[in-house]
């Protein structure tokens, strides 16, 4: 799909506008090309000269959702060489706020996970964001393959379920807070050593 024609930029534009609308009403298994078409105005024929079933235009409108998170991820105000664990990448607080203002369609895709290609990608998008310290630390050189991928798995799946329990609770803390607490988490861990004979935590 030449999406630098205007005209099929015009086009798939309107059906992703169409399949948001339905994916927010309906599940996966209801939905159909007449059906999609219908809601998006355009006619199964315009459809099957970009496309070659429901699953190709899923893919690609699964793509363009994460292409939109890495250029709003990518593209963030540049700010002074982070000094601090504690300072939080500008990127990963976007991309926060732009998830809250699709509030609808991101429930019905991270909580309750109503497009499987999403939450497949989803994975893939948020490791290579994870791996590169959310843009502001650096992953330690000395891990073998082993405690890269434990680690990987942690933070990928605490990341996750923790935008998950965001989305769902209706954003009970900002943008803001919740990316210091994922960059935090990331850098250092969730648990702090605690020193019981004095009642203190390090």
């Amino acid at each position: 799909m030449n999406k630098k024609d205007p005209r099929v930029q015009q086009t798939f534009e309107m059906l992703q506008g169409g399949f948001t609308s339905l994916i927010q009403a309906m599940p996966l298994e209801q939905i159909t090309i007449k059906k999609l078409t219908e809601a998006s105005l355009i006619n199964r024929t315009t459809f099957y000269l970009h496309f070659s079933d429901l699953q190709d235009f899923i893919l690609q409108y699964c793509e363009t959702i994460f292409t939109k998170w890495t250029e709003i991820s990518n593209h963030a105000v540049p700010t002074p060489l982070h000094r601090s664990l504690d300072e939080t990448y500008p990127g990963l607080v976007n991309l926060l706020e732009h998830i809250k203002q699709g509030k609808i369609m991101y429930s019905c895709l991270l909580v309750e996970h109503r497009l499987p290609q999403f939450t497949s990608q989803l994975n893939e998008w948020m490791k290579k964001y994870t791996n590169q310290g959310f843009g502001v630390i650096q992953p330690a050189p000395h891990f073998d393959d082993y405690e890269r991928e434990v680690r990987e798995a942690h933070i990928l799946s605490g990341t996750i379920g923790a935008i998950i329990w965001w989305v769902k609770h209706s954003f009970p803390i900002t943008s803001q807070r919740l990316a210091e607490e994922l960059t935090k988490i990331a850098a250092k861990g969730p648990f702090y050593v605690s020193d019981k004979s004095s009642g203190s935590t390090k």
